[in-house]
């Protein structure tokens, strides 16, 4: 998946979406499981961390759509598997909260 990448930010943030993605299933699961007060504060902590690493990522990414007009494709791809992790977030904390 990362060889489809070229741009050297487009990859990290391709990386630091598929981490963000394996802990939040992660923690998912573990939210299924009888509940404890430290997944939920790991799960908040987690959730404010996407919130400001998506802000940054997005800024990053529009400077690259300007810069690399010509790698739209890619550019999008990226932003795609960065939106994607969102419903995720939202499942978290809806599933916190019931």
């Amino acid at each position: 998946m990362i060889a489809l990448f070229k741009h050297k930010w487009n990859r990290r943030i391709v990386r630091v979406v598929t981490i963000y993605f394996l802990l939040s299933t992660f923690l998912m699961c573990i939210t299924l499981m009888p509940e404890t007060e430290i997944v939920a504060f790991v799960g908040l902590i987690l959730f404010l961390c996407y919130i400001l690493i998506t802000c940054i990522a997005l800024v990053i990414l529009l400077v690259n759509v300007f810069k690399y007009s010509k790698d739209l494709h890619e550019h999008t791809m990226a932003f795609t598997l960065l939106i994607l992790n969102f419903p995720m977030s939202l499942l978290f904390l809806y599933f916190r909260t019931a």
